[in-house]
C-alpha cells in the first residue's frame, strides 16, 4: 500500500525540525474515510501553525470564543486579536483531530491542541456553520479547555 504523499511529507518536515505537525486521530465510529473534508484540514492547520486568519476565513458575523471558561461573543474583526494573542500565549507545538461530525448545516471538530512549553494538550471545540446556498463553511464557535482529567 503505498504512503500518502502528505504524509510522508509531515513525517519528513518532523523529523528534520520543520513547522508544527498537524495529527490525524481516527474517530471510533470512523467510516475509514482516507482524509477530512477541506474545512477540517483547514481548521487543524491553522491551529498547528497558530493562524488566526486562516481559523477566521470564513467566519460568521459574530463569532463565540470561549478559553478556559470564560465565553465572550465577538466580532470576526474582534476574534482575530483575540486569537492572535491566544497563539502568542500559547505557541502551538501540534494540533491533533480527534472527532469529525458533520450534521446538515453545520460540521463539529474536536480535536487536542499541545503548546510548545508546556505538557499538557487543551482540548479544542469547533462548530463551523454552513449558509444556505454556499460552499464555504463559517466559524461560529471555538472553545478551548484545559486538559481533562
Amino acid at each position: 500500500m503505498p504512503i500518502p504523499r502528505r504524509l510522508l511529507v509531515l513525517v519528513l518536515l518532523t523529523v528534520i525540525g520543520g513547522a508544527p505537525s498537524v495529527a490525524w486521530g481516527q474517530p471510533a465510529d470512523s467510516t475509514g474515510q482516507e482524509e477530512p473534508p477541506a474545512v477540517v484540514q483547514r481548521i487543524a492547520s491553522a491551529f498547528a501553525d497558530g493562524d488566526a486568519g486562516r481559523l477566521l476565513t470564513p467566519a460568521a458575523d459574530r463569532v463565540e470564543i470561549t478559553l478556559f471558561g470564560t465565553r465572550t461573543f465577538y466580532s470576526s474583526a474582534q476574534a482575530l486579536y483575540v486569537l492572535r494573542e491566544f497563539f502568542r500565549r500559547h505557541t502551538p507545538r501540534r494540533f491533533q483531530v480527534r472527532d469529525v461530525m458533520e450534521t446538515g448545516t453545520n460540521c463539529f471538530v474536536q480535536g487536542e491542541y499541545e503548546q510548545v512549553r508546556r505538557a499538557r494538550r487543551l482540548q479544542v471545540y469547533v462548530r463551523l456553520g454552513q449558509p444556505e446556498g454556499e460552499e464555504l463553511w463559517h466559524l461560529h464557535e471555538i472553545r478551548i479547555e484545559g486538559p481533562s482529567g
